[in-house]
C-alpha cells in the first residue's frame, strides 16, 4: 500500500542518524558544507524577502483603515500574525545557521 510505503518513509526520515551515516530506508545522505552553506543563504534570503510581507496591512491598520470593532480585531490579528511570522523567520535562519556551525570541518 502507497501510504503504509509513506508513513514508513516518514518515520525513517524522522529517526536521528550519525552524521554522514545515509538513511537506509530513503537513501538520503548528509549534506556537504557547500550544500547547506547554499541552504543557509536561500533560508535568509527568503527570510529577507518574506520579512516585510505583512507590512502594507499593518501599516493601513495603524492608521486606522478600517475602523470599528471588526477593524479593531484584524488590526490585532494582522499585527499578531506579523509578530509570528517574524520569529518563524529568525527561527528558520538561526537553525540553518547552526546547523551549518556544527557541521564538522573536513580537511
Amino acid at each position: 500500500m502507497v501510504l503504509s510505503g509513506v508513513s514508513q518513509m516518514w518515520r525513517a526520515a524522522s529517526q536521528p542518524k550519525p552524521f554522514g551515516e545515509p538513511y537506509e530506508e530513503t537513501g538520503v545522505a548528509d549534506p556537504s558544507r557547500a550544500d547547506l552553506q547554499a541552504a543557509v543563504e536561500r533560508i535568509q534570503r527568503l527570510s529577507d524577502e518574506h520579512w516585510w510581507a505583512l507590512d502594507p496591512t499593518c501599516g493601513l491598520m495603524r492608521n486606522r483603515a478600517w475602523l470599528g470593532p471588526g477593524g479593531d480585531r484584524f488590526g490585532a490579528d494582522v499585527l499578531a500574525h506579523q509578530r509570528t511570522l517574524h520569529e518563524c523567520l529568525v527561527n528558520a535562519v538561526e537553525s540553518a545557521r547552526a546547523k551549518l556551525a556544527a557541521l564538522p570541518e573536513r580537511t
